[in-house]
């Protein structure tokens, strides 16, 4: 756990993540939403799922952000496996 500057010091870098002034507060939301799945956290999505009837976030939004951190994964694992392919024909023809 962090512990007294450490805490306070992250809890005023989310704070001004989540409170900017450059994106509005949906989308901020949204975003949050979005990393929160990519990264497979299921306390913070059900955190900001919980704060999205508040930001008047419908379910085809939740919906499209759902659908756009699918196919990034979709693209992240088909980039892998073409990279590890790419690897391993190097090393056949190296071997060669």
């Amino acid at each position: 756990m962090l512990q007294g500057n450490q805490r306070k010091t992250f809890e005023a870098f989310y704070e001004a993540v989540h409170d900017n002034a450059i994106i509005d507060q949906k989308t901020t939301l949204l975003l949050h939403l979005a990393a929160a799945m990519a990264l497979g956290c299921s306390p913070c999505m059900e955190y900001y799922l919980g704060q999205t009837e508040k930001e008047g976030v419908t379910a085809e939004e939740i919906g499209a952000v759902q659908a756009v951190v699918m196919a990034v994964s979709a693209g992240r694992v088909n980039a892998q496996l073409r990279e590890v392919e790419r690897r391993l024909k190097g090393e056949r023809k190296s071997c060669d």
